[in-house]
């Protein structure tokens, strides 16, 4: 990870460890093409990645997470 002006920023490897163990690779990276994740030098921001995150995390689409299954 580094910081840029205040902001960390991480490979995709990096942000998916940092943002928990039911977060991949793959997710992150489809992040960057779907949901406009900024990427710069291969770097993405993580508060944008974490932001991304807990809205899939909450939303009501899609298959239910581990971390949305075990707090149940």
């Amino acid at each position: 990870m580094i910081t840029v002006e205040g902001r960390e920023w991480g490979t995709a490897e990096q942000l998916a460890e940092r943002l928990g163990p039911d977060v991949t690779v793959a997710m992150v990276r489809r992040w960057r093409d779907r949901k406009g994740l900024a990427v710069r030098a291969g770097y993405s921001p993580l508060d944008e990645a974490a932001a991304i995150e807990h809205a899939t995390r909450t939303s009501a689409r899609g298959r239910p997470r581990r971390l949305d299954l075990a707090a149940a």
